[in-house]
Parts: C-alpha cells; sequence; structure tokens
C-alpha cells in the first residue's frame, strides 16, 4: 500500500437510498479502521489522523452523505442511524467485513451508533468528541444552530459562512456570544478558515442533515445499549471536553478517559484499537459504475490522480470534455451528460483543477503540460482517438493536445474559444486574472462571487462601461455563481496559471494545420459569438456552430459535427 492518501469512489447500486456513490481517502497497510470527520467538513478532516496512523493501519476516511464529494440521501431529514446504515451500505460496497471505526464530534456519533446498531461489523470503536446534551439544550441547538443557506444574489451569503466559520473557533455554541461559551483556542489562520468554509460550501443547505442527526441522537442510550467496546474521550482543549461528565450509566464495554493535548488523544485512541484482535485484511473492491449518469471516479498516474466524471454505456468514439481555467467537471456536467446513451463521455478534470492533484511540473510550458497530462490519462484508460470539446482554456488545452497527438484527435470542438486580438489579450492579462487570496475579514469572497457574476454581464468581465455590456439575458444564476465561486477557489490558485497561460498561447499560430478538424462555437447568448463567427470565416475549413440557450440541447447540437 501506498505511503501517500488517495482518493477513491465507490458506488452503491441498490441501497436503501437508492444509487449513490460515496468518495473515500485510504493510506497504510494493516488493520481496518474507518474514520469518520465532524460536520460540515469532510474526509479532509481526517488527513492529520490517517497520517499519524498510517504505519498502524489502513485508514479508510469516507465523506458522509451530503459532505465532501459523497452524494447526498436526498432525504430532507436524517437521524444518525440512517448514518450509521449508510455507512455500512459503504462498507459493504468497498468489501469491509468488519473494522474497528473511529469519529471525531459528529463521526463520534456515527461512530457510537455503528457500534450500537451493528455490533456484528464492528472490532470496537473510539468516539472522539462525543455530544451529550439535555433536551433543553438540544431543543435549542436544533432551533440556532442550523439555519439554512440560500445563494444571494449579492453574495451576502458568503459573508455569513464565513462569519459562521469564524465564530465556530471562538464560541460554542457560535450564535451565543457570552463569556462562558468563548473558546480557549487560537484563532487559526484565514487560510485554514477559508478551507473549511469550502468544504461547507460542498455541503450546501444539506449541512443541516448531517448535522441535525447528531445533535438529536439520544447518544446516552446509544452508550447504555451497546455491547461494541467503545472509547469515548475529549482533547483538553476539545469543548466537548466537558461533555465527558455527563456520560453515566454506560454499559460495561464503554470506556471514558479524558484526552490530553490533540497529538496524545489520537494515540490514546490509537493505542485502544491496537489493543483489540482484528480479522484479517480483505481486499478492497471497486463496485460497478451506475447506470445513466456521468459516475466519478479518479484515475490513478505515476504522480498523483485526476477526478473525471465518465459514463461508458455507448458504443463510439469517446468525446473528451475538457472545462474552462476556473472550472471543472462540475460546471460542464449539465452539458456532458448529454451524450449519455449517444457516445462515451468522459469531463476530466484538469491537474490542479477541482480536486484533481497538482501534477504540472515547474515551469512556462502549461497548456503543453495539461495536454501531456491529459494525453497520459488517456492511455491508462485505454482510449485511443478521442473528440474533444474544450469551454475556453480547455479548447486550448486540447488544441495542445491535438498538436501533441494529432492521431488520437478526430475532431476538436472549442467553445468561447479565446481568439482576440493582441489589444483586448494584453488588457485581459493585465487585468482579467486578480489574485484572490484568503484574508482576515472574508473580503476575497465578495471579490470572487463578483468577478464570477461580472462575467454573465460585461465582456470582457472587467471592462464595466458602455461598451462592455453583453446585450443578452444576464447569465448570473446566484447558484451558478455560487458552484463557479468554489470552482475558483478549490483550484488553489491553479486556475491563475491555466488562464495566463491559455492567453499566452501562440492560439492562432497553432491552428495551422488543424482546419478540417476544427469547429468553434458558442451559445446564442455568449458574447464571443459573432467575434468567432468571423474567426471560422477567416479560417479556411473551419465550421461554426451556435449552440442553443438551454444546456442541456449542447450534446444534440454537437454531435453531426463530431462524424
Amino acid at each position: 500500500m501506498s505511503s501517500e492518501i488517495t482518493r477513491h469512489f465507490v458506488s452503491i447500486r441498490n441501497g436503501r437510498w437508492g444509487a449513490r456513490q460515496v468518495h473515500y481517502r485510504r493510506v497504510g497497510s494493516g488493520p481496518v479502521v474507518i474514520c469518520f470527520h465532524q460536520s460540515p467538513l469532510s474526509s479532509r478532516d481526517m488527513l492529520a489522523t490517517m497520517q499519524r496512523w498510517k504505519n498502524d493501519f489502513t485508514c479508510i476516511a469516507p465523506d458522509s452523505p451530503g459532505f465532501g464529494l459523497s452524494d447526498p440521501l436526498g432525504v430532507a431529514q436524517a437521524d444518525i442511524g440512517d448514518f450509521a446504515e449508510a455507512a455500512i451500505e459503504f462498507m459493504d460496497a468497498v468489501g469491509i467485513e468488519r473494522a474497528a471505526i473511529y469519529g471525531f464530534h459528529t463521526g463520534a456519533m456515527i461512530s457510537a451508533a455503528i457500534a450500537a446498531r451493528f455490533p456484528e461489523r464492528v472490532v470496537c470503536a473510539a468516539a472522539n468528541g462525543y455530544v451529550i446534551l439535555t433536551e433543553q439544550e438540544r431543543a435549542d441547538i436544533v432551533e440556532n444552530y442550523l439555519p439554512a443557506i440560500e445563494p444571494k444574489w449579492d453574495g451576502s451569503h458568503l459573508t455569513w459562512l464565513w462569519a459562521r466559520m469564524r465564530e465556530q473557533v471562538i464560541f460554542f455554541p457560535w450564535y451565543r456570544k457570552s463569556l462562558a461559551d468563548r473558546l480557549p483556542i487560537d484563532v487559526p489562520a484565514p487560510e485554514a478558515i477559508h478551507n473549511s468554509l469550502l468544504d461547507f460550501m460542498r455541503s450546501g443547505d444539506n449541512y443541516r442533515v448531517g448535522y441535525r442527526a447528531a445533535f438529536t441522537m439520544r447518544s446516552d442510550l446509544a452508550l447504555r445499549e451497546t455491547t461494541t467496546p467503545i472509547l469515548v474521550t475529549a482533547a483538553k482543549t476539545d469543548v466537548l471536553s466537558k461533555h465527558l461528565a455527563n456520560v453515566r450509566r454506560a454499559a460495561r464495554c464503554v470506556t471514558v478517559t479524558a484526552g490530553g493535548t490533540v497529538e496524545e488523544t489520537l494515540d490514546l485512541c490509537r493505542n485502544y484499537i491496537k489493543q483489540h484482535k482484528h480479522p484479517k485484511a480483505s481486499r478492497l473492491q471497486s463496485a460497478a459504475g451506475l447506470p445513466g449518469v456521468l459516475q466519478q471516479d479518479y484515475i490513478d498516474l505515476p504522480k498523483g490522480q485526476l477526478r473525471v466524471r465518465r459514463n461508458d454505456e455507448a458504443a463510439g468514439r469517446t468525446v473528451l470534455i475538457l472545462h474552462d481555467a476556473a472550472g471543472s467537471s462540475e460546471l460542464v456536467r449539465e452539458w456532458a451528460g448529454g451524450f449519455i446513451g449517444r457516445r462515451p463521455v468522459i469531463a476530466i478534470n484538469l491537474a490542479g483543477h477541482g480536486e484533481s492533484d497538482p501534477l504540472l511540473p515547474a515551469g512556462k510550458n502549461i497548456i503543453e503540460d495539461h495536454a501531456k497530462i491529459i494525453a497520459q490519462a488517456l492511455g491508462v484508460l485505454g482510449t485511443e482517438t478521442v473528440d474533444v470539446i474544450g469551454l475556453a482554456a480547455g479548447g486550448v488545452v486540447g488544441l495542445a493536445l491535438a498538436k501533441l497527438r494529432p492521431s488520437r484527435v478526430r475532431r476538436l470542438v472549442m467553445i468561447d474559444a479565446p481568439y482576440l486580438d493582441e489589444t483586448l489579450r494584453r488588457e485581459y492579462l493585465k487585468n482579467g486574472i486578480p489574485d484572490i487570496k484568503p484574508v482576515w475579514f472574508g473580503g476575497h469572497l465578495l471579490e470572487a462571487w463578483y468577478v464570477m457574476r461580472d462575467h454573465g454581464l460585461f465582456w470582457p468581465w472587467f471592462r464595466r462601461n458602455r461598451s462592455g455590456i453583453i446585450w443578452q439575458e444576464p447569465q448570473i444564476d446566484p447558484a451558478m455563481i455560487q458552484a463557479q465561486v468554489l470552482e475558483l477557489f478549490r483550484s488553489n490558485g491553479m486556475w491563475q496559471r491555466t488562464q495566463q497561460a491559455a492567453l499566452a498561447y501562440p492560439l492562432k499560430r497553432q491552428l495551422r494545420g488543424l482546419e478540417n478538424k476544427l469547429v468553434f462555437a458558442a451559445a446564442e447568448w455568449s458574447a464571443q459569438r459573432s467575434d468567432l463567427q468571423r474567426a471560422a470565416k477567416e479560417l479556411s475549413g473551419v465550421q461554426f456552430v451556435e449552440l442553443p440557450r438551454a444546456k442541456a440541447d449542447w450534446a444534440r447540437t454537437l454531435l453531426p459535427h463530431l462524424s
């Protein structure tokens, strides 16, 4: 087993909540320990634990349903027993019969619920930071802790999200502001708060389902009724350490021990788990894909992984879709899904984008390096020839791929290609790629919001005057902008490098020799439509396709041009 933490998806085809996918991280060797994270985060919360335990265990950390990259259960409310049952479905899908389980905060509640309800599947459990509430405390938290999240046109919800995440490390519960509620801990750096906020954005309003399940759990009863060995602990600095005193009349198999520092508490949990007899680790399985959807997956390359969405139910040549610089396969999913049942389709997240590993080597040939990594990924998939559809900078990467591997690219469609005159190209390089980094007061969130929103109002987006107005119906749906902001941030600055490289790429020169396989395309509402129509006429043999307003119809429109 590699010493590096790797990422995976497993599909549950016929579970209680229907077909769904679970994302999980994995590292280490030896007995299996399944690690459950706190809300509203993801398995990213388990990285330090997994690194600390990888020499002792095979650590597997799933994203709970509706968090991280795992599909939600699809219900407005669930109890902690539902999350326990969902965890058992995950164990079945990856082929784990029995394992030790560990959880932190919400994860601790899930671990105890699994241990109580499914003792035959659990070797032992460690619950780090366990909540035991009175009825009055429970009612107060359910009423105040979980306000709905809805993207607002002005981005004000992001201001609230930032304040909410910052307040959580100052007070507990976050909505009470008295001295008695202050937390004795350092406020994390803005980058750490920002990363937690991205997890919050991934889960969206679904965060309330998992949180509410933990807070409404009768956690005292779970410890009384269990027959599974459980360690209940908390670090001294954990606000939940005071809840250890609330464990009363627990079953004899429950051990309550106060922790020390965060690291000492992790070592306490590790040593407790090591005391128990574990079954021989079984070979982990990958479940079959889900029909009719762009299922998620990771492609393993020698130096890391690329995240993809794909469907190969149809016959024919594969359609490869490459997203824009500030994007990922999430933002092309609507129209990429139109190829399902018509052609095999794969949407690859470029290196460093959308939770693909940052595989690009140091250097200035970023577009060519993206193309080489894509070619490598296609080789791993055993895909010989493809039709490439690239959006904006993704089209430039597709062009570089066609030049690098001309025999493997049959047709190339460039949607909103950056076919700019020299003046606009220089202006865009100077003004159009801001360096947006987390700041203490959260202003970077509103900056990103208005950058992405102005893309739907002006062309170029930074030319906010009469000449820059896009005289079409504005493309400024708040949910869409929310998704774009999330993708911008989780590229961790790679979008800027990719965008700069796409604009610096000698596009017009490199287009030579590709005319008979090249198609320019733009939606009827695109500000670049007329420019690309003219460009297609200037380049002999190049077609122009006007895409319909509804993205769901793009695949049907493009298919005749991919013959």
